[in-house]
């Protein structure tokens, strides 16, 4: 007989986006709808379809680090290292993880889709004016896949167990599922895991050439959506076993019960149209997670506002949960509110997922006027509720589907 398998928990949290920093700020957010999105600052767009964009705010990101690291600590560091920086101290920080309190180096997955683009961009932009390529060389180093993880380690001066990976736009999803099962076989019993990835010029120039980004309001499942807007974000999760997090004491704010993946095979960039990859990963991580389709209370769907992506996640939700969760199971996508947050977007819908569960409430959705009859979804519209198992649903290019099922933490469970 195989042995029951650990059960793992959150213990640390720590993420931004352009709606602010933790969860006071985004709580607010979560329940008014109010959305980050604004004028693209950090670039010209102009030629480009639109102009909108969620950038942090990083004059806010630089004080919170300096008053903690010093100035050489912080030299060089982009925007993506510098809010991996935060996310991820922020975290160990709250899960009471340091050096001294690790028996071996601590297992980090770290999900990207460019990791370190801006400065690629930078360095790029600076090289073509220059006589030589090799001025500047470190800004190389950041752009490279593991350059902020390696950064991370030296900043924090922690010994470290990467892993960094890139699996389009779930990502943070697959991030977390990999340390998820991980520790649920019991291979280690505490880790960091998450996603970053910030608004930049190629990535702005890429999703408009596609058209999938609007030029007015990102709002999904409407009859009249017209794409989403991108977002800087970065979310990082501490995970434990069940077993470690009570043996340290640790404050738990919820439990991760299941993790499903798939690949549609269907096309570069469009979702299978009947949903059936999508359906299959939400029904393994409710199997895994012995969760009946019946007891999950709220989804936080994938959601981008392009009309091809809501309609293959709508159906693949009722071919998962069945044609009535429609009437009965509550569904909300933040891209709303924060942007398209790529790499970042499974892991900060997770923490949203989280704080919903932990402080009893339904994200709103935004924007969301004239609901399209072909997603037939039950959209949250007030904030009112208090879900006990949410699922949360990342689609990407390639057909690669990542879902996440969450269980609210209560003692004696």
């Amino acid at each position: 007989m195989s042995p029951e398998p650990v059960r793992v928990v959150v213990t640390g949290l720590g993420y931004l986006s352009a709606l602010g920093f933790g969860p006071d700020d985004h709580e607010a957010a979560l329940k008014e709808g109010r959305s980050a999105a604004g004028p693209v600052r950090r670039f010209d767009t102009t030629g480009f379809r639109t102009s909108r964009g969620a950038e942090c705010d990083e004059q806010r990101l630089d004080r919170l680090l300096r008053a903690r690291w010093q100035a050489a600590d912080l030299r060089g560091l982009d925007v993506d290292s510098r809010m991996l920086l935060w996310a991820a101290t922020t975290a160990l920080d709250e899960g009471r993880v340091t050096p001294s309190t690790l028996q071996a180096p601590l297992p980090i997955v770290l999900g990207t889709t460019l990791e370190g683009f801006w400065q690629a961009e930078q360095w790029y932009a600076e090289s073509i004016h220059r006589t030589s390529v090799h001025a500047r060389p470190r800004r190389l180093i950041h752009c490279m896949a593991g350059g902020q993880v390696s950064t991370l380690a030296e900043i924090l001066g922690m010994p470290l167990e990467p892993m960094v990976i890139s699996n389009a736009c779930a990502t943070g999803v697959s991030a977390i599922g990999r340390l998820f099962r991980r520790i649920r076989i019991g291979a280690t019993e505490i880790g960091l895991a998450g996603g970053f990835d910030t608004l930049t010029r190629f990535i702005h120039l890429g999703f408009d050439s596609l058209g999938a980004l609007t030029p007015t309001t990102c709002a999904p499942f409407d009859k009249n959506r017209s794409g989403f807007f991108i977002g800087d974000a970065a979310a990082m999760l501490v995970l434990e076993s069940l077993g470690s997090a009570r043996r340290r004491n640790a404050m738990i704010h919820a439990e991760i019960v299941g993790y499903g993946e798939s690949l549609d095979s269907h096309h570069p960039t469009h979702p299978d149209p009947e949903g059936r990859g999508i359906a299959r990963a939400m029904t393994q991580a409710l199997e895994m997670g012995r969760i009946g389709p019946d007891s999950v209370d709220y989804i936080n769907a994938h959601g981008t506002g392009t009309p091809a992506n809501d309609a293959a996640e709508a159906r693949g939700i009722l071919r998962a949960l069945g044609e009535d969760a429609g009437r009965r199971v509550h569904v909300s996508s933040t891209k709303a509110l924060v942007g398209h947050t790529l790499g970042a977007a499974g892991a900060l819908e997770e923490c949203f997922c989280v704080l919903a569960l932990e402080r009893g409430f339904l994200p709103v959705q935004a924007a969301t006027a004239d609901q399209d009859a072909g997603c037939p979804l039950y959209l949250v519209r007030a904030p009112a509720g208090r879900p006990r198992i949410t699922i949360n649903n990342s689609l990407g290019f390639g057909g690669a589907n990542g879902v996440l099922v969450t269980r609210r933490w209560e003692e004696g469970a």
